[in-house]
């Protein structure tokens, strides 16, 4: 009796397990880092996390931030891009078996979404932790001086007065093109705009290239969350960023 199998198609007879090729350690290290090199090369979001975390470790240098607590945002950025990797990896899985909608299908890539959103939320926690009790950062925010362009005013109110402006023009924006509500969507990213804005006084009111990092680095956080939710598109994202600096930028340099 011939088998089922085709002797013309290659593989073991039917019946007999499948011999596996044995790799070499270096052959495996090559894999790996092709996985790593595709996952940089074709996941937006994973560029943009490697550029906030040169930032942050940048910032943690600048700072002198001691070994144990460098090791806590080391092991956070980490948890990271390892659960941004399983994502990506399993996205591919599913799309490669699946080829039209499936409620588990949804399900497989929601459950791998929210487990890099558990891992970012827990990396913000511990950059915050870490940070806000460095006694350098303390020294550094307490040490600066009110060096203004504009008289009789502080850096508080030429914040507010930026953050003021911008949700302004970003709210007649949206009613005039009748695209997004007060707190989302629409062809500019308020989130973005604000939070660049406040990195841009930062950097303009502390001149600390520590300080700067660390705030570029939240602002890039919060500008990818909304892409990576799906908010916005990475131009409105930038359109958003570009016109917060700028305000910030003139409410500052504002000849007085």
């Amino acid at each position: 009796m011939r088998s089922s199998r085709d002797s013309s198609q290659p593989g073991p007879p039917a019946g007999q397990p499948l011999q596996r090729e044995r790799k070499s350690v270096l052959r495996s290290f090559s894999f790996a880092w092709e996985g790593l090199a595709f996952c940089f090369s074709t996941q937006r979001h994973m560029r943009v996390h490697f550029a906030i975390m040169a930032l942050i470790l940048g910032a943690a240098w600048g700072l002198r931030v001691d070994v144990r607590d460098m090791l806590h945002v080391l092991l956070a950025m980490v948890l990271v891009l390892i659960t941004e990797m399983i994502n990506t990896a399993l996205e591919y899985a599913v799309d490669l078996t699946t080829a039209h909608y499936d409620a588990r299908a949804k399900v497989a890539k929601d459950v791998a979404a929210g487990a890099v959103l558990l891992a970012a939320t827990y990396s913000i926690v511990v950059g915050a932790l870490v940070f806000a009790t460095n006694p350098r950062l303390g020294e550094l925010v307490r040490g600066q001086p009110p060096n203004l362009a504009i008289p009789h005013v502080g850096v508080v109110q030429i914040v507010v007065l930026g953050l003021l402006l911008v949700g302004i023009f970003i709210t007649w924006v949206k009613k005039t093109t009748r695209r997004g509500s007060l707190w989302r969507g629409g062809i500019i990213s308020g989130h973005a705009a604000f939070g660049f804005l406040i990195a841009t006084s930062i950097a303009i009111v502390t001149r600390d290239l520590s300080l700067t990092a660390l705030a570029l680095a939240l602002a890039l956080l919060v500008a990818q969350s909304r892409i990576q939710a799906r908010i916005h598109t990475p131009l409105e994202v930038l359109v958003g960023g570009i016109m917060g600096a700028a305000v910030a930028f003139v409410l500052f340099m504002w000849p007085g």
